[in-house]
């Protein structure tokens, strides 16, 4: 059933909240905070408006008023709505949004939003993993045994089929995605100088990495629909040696391959010749969209996934695989060095993976992050901004004068990552984390970049 609030009486205006899109976990009167959240972010419901009383509205939706009650008083809380005394409550007037700066006396709390890191609401917590380790074997492990838990490459093989990722040249865990990418480069045995192709903007540690090895970054432009034909065509023809893409959730846009960029990109590339494909795919579990790769047709490729963003950074485990050559060298290189990822560690990242409470966590943080980056985007937008949509934990924004933007927003209370971290050459920009931000901090940050992006501009003007 859709159920729809209708304008009446000078209340709100009509907009729709579907109960049954919600998962059961989430609950009805989260459903209703978050539709609410959304009409204010989009402005379909603006400073002043009136909300149905919890009666009426419970009426509406043929439910408890006990459920209305509850996201009303969340939404309260958050300093969306206030309450009008025996009117109801309205949409809190704007000054009252800015409920993200705390100011005492004069201080302004200074609110990070450039970490990348995930929610820890949605992460395991301290019982979810002693319970976990107390279920699973913790047999010493020792030299000259098998490297990899059968257990945990047998999840993750099933989980790349799922997505129809050809893992018949096996299963190859590495200490993270970072770790995967450094030593797949090392083992084609690129040279210092050799070309990269890499995105830009792009992660900022894949940049620090190449640099790092002395290999040269040469750019791949992304728009709406991901890595574009031209940068692809052109790094190729300039001898790019690897290409390293995100297709999923791109870091920091947000960016999705399209399903028809992807068939135009994999036209482009044929096999690949001795050219190394690398796909980041670091969200992989919180589903965050559909996967449409265009690597795998190469000659050489990899796809890498960790757990980081569904489990939390210190669980160092990413699993890959690709192409029989290329997994051949990367098992070798890792013979040579660290010599396996600890099997405990291995053992308890796939025991937690299997919890059902754990996985209704991962699930929800997925839905939040994609709520969140939409009304980011959205109210940036609203605010002349030209992000693009798309879904993940951060959100890039180009601008022209982050060197300028970047400490008058520090000033307003707001820490972010200047643009420069994630680009070469002239791109410029800001990258914003949206994974803990709530409708009432991404309003107030939006107002406030707002407010600096016109006063910096002023001053150029003058």
């Amino acid at each position: 059933m859709r159920n729809r609030v209708i304008i009446r009486e000078g209340f709100v205006q009509d907009f729709a909240i579907d109960l049954e899109s919600v998962a059961v976990s989430e609950g009805k009167s989260e459903a209703i905070r978050r539709e609410i959240e959304r009409a204010i972010i989009e402005e379909r419901l603006k400073p002043g408006d009136m909300l149905p009383t919890v009666r009426a509205l419970a009426d509406d939706l043929s439910i408890n008023k006990n459920t209305v009650a509850a996201a009303y008083r969340q939404l309260r809380q958050s300093g969306l709505i206030s309450a009008e005394g025996r009117k109801g409550s309205a949409v809190a007037r704007h000054a009252l949004l800015a409920a993200s700066r705390d100011v005492d006396a004069g201080f302004i709390q200074t609110m990070a939003v450039r970490d990348g890191n995930p929610d820890p609401s949605f992460l395991p917590n301290e019982g979810e993993i002693r319970d976990a380790l107390s279920r699973i074997s913790v047999a010493h492990h020792l030299y000259g045994e098998q490297r990899n838990d059968a257990g945990f490459t047998e999840w993750a093989h099933a989980q790349l089929v799922e997505d129809r990722i050809d893992a018949s040249n096996g299963i190859f865990v590495s200490a993270g995605a970072l770790d995967a990418i450094e030593r797949a480069l090392i083992a084609v045995r690129l040279r210092p100088g050799d070309l990269v192709a890499v995105e830009n903007p792009g992660y900022m540690c894949v940049h620090g990495l190449v640099r790092t090895m002395q290999l040269e970054p040469t750019s791949l432009d992304i728009d709406e629909n991901g890595v574009t034909p031209a940068s692809l065509r052109k790094a190729i023809k300039a001898g790019a040696k690897a290409v390293i893409v995100t297709s999923r959730s791109h870091n920091p846009s947000g960016a999705l391959t399209s399903r028809a960029r992807a068939v135009e990109l994999r036209k482009l590339i044929g096999d690949g010749g001795d050219i190394l494909f690398i796909d980041d795919d670091h969200t992989n579990l919180l589903r965050l969209a559909g996967y449409n790769p265009w690597h795998m047709g190469a000659r050489r490729w990899l796809t890498v996934r960790s757990v980081s963003k569904a489990l939390g950074p210190d669980f160092r485990i990413a699993y890959s695989t690709g192409d029989a050559q290329t997994m051949h060298q990367l098992e070798q290189r890792q013979g040579l060095g660290m010599g396996w990822v600890s099997n405990l560690l291995q053992r308890l990242v796939r025991e937690l993976l299997l919890t059902v409470s754990v996985q209704r966590k991962i699930a929800a943080a997925g839905r939040a992050y994609c709520e969140r980056h939409h009304l980011l985007t959205t109210a940036l937008k609203k605010r002349g901004f030209d992000v693009r949509t798309g879904a993940g934990l951060n959100v890039w924004i180009p601008i022209s004068n982050e060197h300028e933007i970047t400490p008058r927003l520090f000033e307003a209370g707001w820490l972010v990552r200047p643009g420069s971290d994630f680009c070469f050459g002239e791109a410029s920009g800001i990258r914003v984390t949206a994974a803990r931000m709530s409708a009432s901090t991404i309003l107030g940050f939006s107002d406030a970049l707002a407010r600096v992006h016109k006063e910096v501009s002023m001053t150029f003007i003058a």
